[in-house]
């Protein structure tokens, strides 16, 4: 959707939502440098590496993750940004790259201001997910589907759903369809981590955004799996959920390597990937089950399905949740 038209520059309105959500994550990092010890400028630089690479990043991810598909549109397609196809975590990527450059500008610490990068994050993330029905997406199952017994989606069978067919718990596809609002759900969960770490007491640097990483990720599994609009996948699998379980494991190992030195045992950082590597085979069980691939989970019915996904990624949290304690302590 067009808001208005500049010097021959369209403005749409996911795109000024997203600038708009980025103002209000950086005018929260400002306030939150202040607090916390940064140096004069800081955040003002970082705002000019982060806003590009994180734009950049993010274009470059996507296009990685569907190159099959960018190949056969050219460099002409990398270049229009307008027309979208972005990817989150290829941004986290660039917000990195532009945390380290202005670390080393600033002669700072890097974990420092990523940390205090953490909370406005999921503030910027929470509000553009809220922008995603400007451009369709962020929906899931249809509602009047999903309790149809014929359908045999959810062990609840309601005959007129149409309670739900309104905002914030339904939302409409392309087509008129109303379907569940993950994109809310999404948005909810990034607010609540949001308040989570503006609320935590100091920690070693570094904790706040590994603490961030590893609740994104975890709930991000299940939240992409409920997404039924144009996700990103290689083949079958969702890139999203892919790249969350590898985040996860890079958090549990980062937080190993930190531990106090009689602490870090191979033993337990085996145990620990143990329980990593069971949680994400419960849930690469439970998506096949979603397709009915599974033989003998085919009694499942989807919102059993997610229900245990759920709990997986709760377990996926509390494995690595007491070594991220360990390492990173109050202070």
């Amino acid at each position: 959707m067009t808001v208005f038209e500049f010097s021959g520059v369209t403005v749409y309105s996911y795109g000024l939502a997203v600038a708009l959500a980025a103002a209000a994550a950086l005018a929260l990092m400002a306030y939150l440098g202040k607090k916390q010890g940064l140096k004069a400028g800081t955040v003002s630089l970082f705002a000019v590496f982060a806003v590009p690479l994180a734009v950049l990043c993010a274009r470059i991810g996507y296009c990685l993750v569907s190159l099959d598909w960018f190949l056969e549109r050219g460099v002409a397609f990398f270049l229009a940004f307008s027309r979208g196809g972005y990817m989150l975590y290829g941004a986290a990527a660039g917000v990195l790259i532009a945390a380290l450059l202005t670390a080393r500008v600033t002669r700072q610490s890097a974990a420092r201001i990523l940390d205090t990068a953490a909370a406005p994050a999921a503030l910027l993330i929470a509000l553009g997910r809220m922008a995603e029905p400007l451009v369709g997406l962020g929906y899931g199952h249809n509602i009047e589907e999903w309790f149809d017994p014929f359908m045999e989606k959810s062990m609840i069978e309601w005959e007129d759903p149409s309670l739900l067919y309104r905002f914030p718990l339904g939302a409409q596809d392309y087509y008129g369809d109303w379907n569940f609002a993950i994109f809310l759900m999404e948005a909810l969960t990034a607010l609540l981590i949001c308040l989570l770490l503006l609320g935590m007491k100091r920690r070693r640097e570094g904790g706040k955004v590994l603490l961030l990483l590893l609740l994104y990720a975890a709930c991000q599994i299940v939240w992409e799996s409920m997404r039924m609009d144009a996700v990103l996948r290689w083949g079958f699998v969702r890139v999203s959920q892919l790249i969350s379980a590898l985040a996860i494991g890079a958090v549990l190992v980062i937080c190993w390597l930190n531990l106090p030195g009689k602490d870090r045992k191979p033993a337990r950082l085996a145990g620990r990937f143990g329980l990593v590597l069971l949680c994400c085979g419960v849930v690469i069980a439970m998506e096949f089950a979603l397709e009915q691939k599974i033989e003998f989970l085919t009694w499942m019915r989807m919102d059993v399905c997610y229900a245990v996904m759920i709990l997986s990624s709760l377990g996926l949290i509390f494995t690595v949740l007491p070594l991220w304690k360990r390492a990173y302590p109050k202070q």
